[in-house]
């Protein structure tokens, strides 16, 4: 039997709003991870580099260790203005697509059936077969990727009665759960 269900979503900007700042901020947190390593061997090397060691400052490992620690640096830097910058530029593309949706004021969909799962709003349909969805759980808030590149943000409190149980359901059915 395939039957269908169609879940209303009516917009609302707060939590628009939460799903972006959640997803961006999931997403730069994978990324932080790996400056904290780099933070590290920068400290280490400008450490070693500096740092005025009896007879180790004739050493070419000494000057390897002070450039090295320098580039570092340098990188760092680069990395920290990488993130203000697309952050600001994240709120600004988030400020126009709340004005659009706003603008239209007309209500998302998602729907469900036993071979996909289809995203519809006033701009876009996108629809994907199960097996190409994956989903990632956290708390009461859902990442859906129906395409490698392209994900939706659910909330529990953005549904009614017990919808969000249903595309739980579904995904952890039809989709792959990722970590």
């Amino acid at each position: 039997m395939n039957e269908t269900i169609t879940i209303q979503i009516p917009f609302n900007e707060k939590f628009e709003r939460q799903n972006q700042d959640f997803y961006f901020k999931y997403v730069w947190g994978k990324t932080i991870k790996n400056w904290w390593k780099i933070a590290l061997f920068t400290l280490v090397f400008l450490f070693l580099g500096f740092y005025p060691i009896e007879n180790f400052d004739k050493n070419l490992l000494y000057y390897i260790c002070k450039y090295v620690g320098i580039f570092l640096f340098g990188y760092c830097s680069i990395l920290v203005n990488h993130y203000f910058v697309s952050r600001k530029k994240f709120r600004k593309e988030i400020d126009q697509i709340i004005a659009d949706f706003k603008a239209k004021n007309e209500s998302s969909f998602i729907i469900l059936d036993d071979n996909s799962i289809k995203f519809k709003n006033v701009f876009y349909t996108i629809s994907s077969v199960w097996e190409k969805v994956s989903y990632i759980e956290s708390n009461d808030t859902i990442i859906i990727n129906p395409i490698n590149t392209l994900s939706f943000i659910i909330q529990k409190p953005e549904f009614k009665n017990n919808e969000f149980d249903i595309i739980l359901n579904y995904l952890q059915k039809y989709s792959k759960k990722q970590n």
